[in-house]
């Protein structure tokens, strides 16, 4: 232990003084014997040296340092009439419940998920479904309606029936199948462009529509352009 009467500067030796008197005052208030206060200050009194000493590691303690040990120990009233200390007195000093340990730090907030990914447009796939009837249409009736021309079927007057009046129901559908495929893709085309321009980057798909709304209107101008140069 180190000795009490250590050299202590004056500015820290004050705080100590203090404190061992206010502890003196209520020792008296709770009337403990002089003998066995006395041998209180003084073990107070070593203690303070020592976590002095073991502070300030080999250099001339500071005021600060006096502080943070004082506040260690129990307060001067703790020796008091209602203190612990005072009812009983010879218990050795007790040092204060070192502080609480710093609340865990909150958990980060996590960042804030970015814009959604941009999803492709269905009415610009659906657009394809246009291309069945038109495949279907050049696929089985084509050839169908083909072989149909070469068969011979007289008519009122001796001679072969036109083929369109010979086959009637596969004019129709010659007719009307290709071109519901071709107005459904057309019309799917449009609506997915609007779609697309209204979405604000959240639909892509944007060359596939303006296929789907131009594809027949050309092919079918282009037929038209030739045919009118072959009748000419």
């Amino acid at each position: 232990m180190t000795d009490a009467r250590m050299d202590l500067p004056p500015d820290v030796r004050i705080h100590v003084d203090v404190y061992l008197d206010a502890v003196r005052a209520a020792q008296m208030a709770a009337g403990v014997p002089s003998d066995e206060a006395a041998g209180i200050r003084d073990d107070l009194r070593a203690q303070i040296y020592d976590m002095l000493s073991a502070r300030a590691a080999g250099r001339a303690p500071a005021p600060e340092d006096v502080q943070a040990v004082l506040a260690q120990l129990e307060p001067p009233e703790a020796f008091g009439p209602a203190g612990e200390a005072g009812a009983d007195a010879g218990a050795p000093p007790r040092a204060a419940a070192p502080p609480a340990p710093a609340a865990a730090a909150a958990p980060p907030v996590p960042a804030p998920p970015g814009p959604p990914k941009p999803k492709f447009c269905r009415t610009a796939l659906l657009g394809l479904l246009g291309f069945l009837p038109v495949m279907g249409f050049c696929v089985l009736l084509v050839p169908l309606f083909v072989l149909g021309v070469h068969v011979q079927h007289v008519g009122p007057e001796g001679g072969p029936l036109p083929a369109m009046s010979r086959m009637p129901w596969l004019a129709v559908c010659a007719g009307l199948i290709p071109l519901a495929g071709m107005l459904w893709t057309t019309v799917c085309g449009i609506a997915a462009i609007v779609q697309i321009r209204r979405a604000a980057g959240q639909l892509t798909g944007l060359w596939l529509a303006v296929f789907d709304t131009v594809v027949f209107p050309i092919i079918v101008f282009v037929i038209l352009v030739v045919g009118a140069l072959t009748c000419a």
